[in-house]
């Protein structure tokens, strides 16, 4: 094993000039993957999408005459052809069109039939330039696109708002075949996650509270919730319970989670990149120097990471490392867990 760094890993030694890295990034699942300017903005009729249309004539005994006079409501949902059928016109092709360029299809097909025709469309119900919200929300269902666009936060106030607190409310999206998902507080920390919703677009909201694993010289291993919007690796020891005295070497803390490579470089300038974009890093933390309290401070927490205090520096960390080396990512404490209990 060399000095810095184990096969299959990447090994940093935390102090202040890997803070201040580190402090500059931020995790951005939604700015990197569903990054998408703001939906045209004004109505567009699409195939699906429910057509409110009243049909006007300026003068008695014509095509429309009807209780309310000379016109007459219809309602129409745009086929799949994108195609709407009005009496006397025929098929008209509405997918695609603004509801005033329909009106004038309308009125064009009806001249020479009806009395100075005249034609009012409203789209009632769009499915086209809509999106879905489930889950842990005021409202579940489907809304409208609005005018103006709408970014994720928007959408989940427009559907009643999240149930739970910001920082235990994880929002999934949904974009055809991709997908992702982020703490709602992340969102509001990090505005450039909060993208856009695009049609057809699916929110899902659910609780999800942030959770970090600690095991090894701890005096409550397990997993074990932030209860609040951030905390530093300070006051994850804490909620651990501290360090056993008689077991734990306080040399010999580390802290393991997936970093972007753009990070690790900035870390490590010698880093070959052989991990891809997600590189796995264990940071080893030395409380015996008195300045690692400060660093472990201004550590940042994140959602999955696994803390490891250990026993033994030299060969805990070899069984550490050994231990995580049979998990595919760290998002799965559970399973590292029990593979730790067998140990």
């Amino acid at each position: 094993m060399s000095k810095d760094a184990t096969p299959g890993y990447v090994l940093v030694d935390l102090n202040q000039r890997v803070v201040d890295i580190l402090s500059q990034y931020r995790v951005a699942p939604f700015a990197q993957r569903f990054a998408a300017p703001r939906p045209a903005p004004g109505q567009i009729v699409g195939v699906g999408d429910v057509l409110s249309i009243t049909l006007f004539e300026a003068g008695q005994g014509g095509l429309f005459q009807s209780d309310l006079g000379a016109r007459v409501a219809l309602v129409q949902r745009v086929d799949t052809d994108g195609s709407i059928s009005i009496p006397y016109a025929g098929r008209i092709k509405a997918s695609g069109e603004s509801p005033q360029t329909v009106e004038r299809k309308i009125v064009a097909a009806l001249e020479g039939r009806a009395i100075q025709p005249q034609a009012l469309v409203q789209i009632t119900e769009t499915v086209s330039r809509s999106f879905v919200v489930n889950g842990e929300v005021g409202k579940t269902g489907r809304f409208p696109i609005t005018a103006a666009g709408d970014r994720v936060l928007d959408v989940v106030a427009t559907a009643g708002g999240s149930k739970q607190q910001p920082f235990e409310t994880r929002i999934t999206l949904q974009r055809g075949s991709k997908q992702g998902s982020a703490i709602m507080k992340d969102l509001i920390d990090n505005p450039a996650d909060n993208v856009y919703v695009q049609p057809e677009d699916r929110i899902y909201v659910t609780k999800d509270p942030e959770k970090f694993l600690a095991f090894g010289a701890v005096p409550a291993p397990g997993p074990i919730n932030f209860e609040s919007e951030k905390i530093s690796l300070l006051e994850a020891v804490g909620k651990a319970g501290g360090l056993i005295d008689t077991r734990s070497d306080p040399g010999a803390f580390f802290v393991f989670r997936y970093e972007p490579a753009s990070a690790v470089r900035s870390m490590k300038p010698d880093y070959d990149g052989k991990f891809g974009d997600k590189v796995p890093t264990v940071y080893r933390v030395n409380l015996r120097d008195p300045n690692a309290y400060f660093y472990a401070k201004a550590f940042t927490v994140r959602d999955k990471d696994v803390l490891y205090v250990a026993n033994a520096q030299l060969t805990e960390l070899q069984k550490f490392l050994q231990i995580i080396g049979t998990v595919s990512q760290a998002a799965q404490p559970v399973i590292l867990a029990d593979r730790i209990g067998r140990r």
